[in-house]
């Protein structure tokens, strides 16, 4: 998917803020359609007919100096100062396609395992676009808020999340109870079927496993933590025995 990026002060620049509505909505699809098409802002004369604009509203952009024209095409002002192009767009999309493709190959029955460096449990989703100019010396960077999605395809377990869990949970069959929690949450629906943090629900739902009992009736075993408070309460209970006794 290609952006057109549209500043937020755009409405109330001095360019702007006088042009009719039928101008700047010739502008924004042109925009649209020519980010969509990458076309690098170029728009053929042609196609205001299919924008239903009037040349009047493109000679209105071309004099408050959004566009200008060549031959029998428009052409948007300063497009590759805020807009990437098509080589962009393109060079993207080719290492997105390359990311994805490299996961399908590793997929398998919704539970992959990877090496950390590989380790990603989706693809990145596309963010509200940044309005600013790509390249300016006065540029702010602007980190997308972290949204809620749905469980990543696939979902990837790691080796460090499989040795955190086999050190927590000792005992605790975590290839059997990841693919319990992936079928769950594909089947989910509804907003609690999204999540801001799947490795953090994934942990969750492992340690939640892990103190309920163990498949056949066993109890679950002890974590180091409890053997250890274990024998130290077997002890005190030792000492304090003998003292009572020394004591009758």
């Amino acid at each position: 998917m290609a952006w057109f990026k549209v500043d937020d002060h755009f409405w109330s620049h001095p360019k702007t803020a006088a042009l009719s509505d039928a101008a700047t909505a010739l502008w924004l699809r042109a925009g649209s359609w020519s980010a969509g098409h990458l076309t690098d802002g170029r728009v053929p004369v042609s196609m205001l007919r299919f924008f239903r604009a009037r040349r009047r509203s493109a000679d209105e952009l071309i004099t408050a100096g959004l566009w200008s024209l060549d031959g029998e095409t428009f052409v948007f002002h300063a497009w590759a100062d805020y807009q990437p192009s098509k080589e962009q767009v393109e060079a993207k999309r080719e290492a997105t396609r390359s990311r994805v493709n490299a996961w399908r190959e590793r997929q398998g029955n919704g539970v992959t395992n990877a090496s950390t460096d590989e380790g990603r449990n989706a693809p990145p989703d596309p963010t509200r676009p940044d309005p600013t100019p790509l390249s300016t010396s006065d540029e702010v960077e602007s980190r997308p808020r972290k949204r809620a999605t749905r469980i990543p395809e696939p979902f990837i377990l790691t080796a460090d999340m499989r040795a955190e869990m086999h050190a927590d949970c000792p005992g605790l069959d975590v290839d059997h109870a990841t693919k319990q929690f992936v079928d769950y949450w594909r089947a989910a629906s509804g907003r609690t079927a999204t999540k801001k943090d799947w490795i953090a629900a994934w942990r969750f739902w492992m340690r939640r496993d892990a103190e309920r009992t163990m498949p056949g009736g066993r109890p679950r075993p002890l974590t180091r933590t409890e053997q250890n408070l274990s024998i130290v309460a077997e002890l005190e209970a030792r000492e304090s025995a003998a003292q009572k006794g020394l004591t009758a």
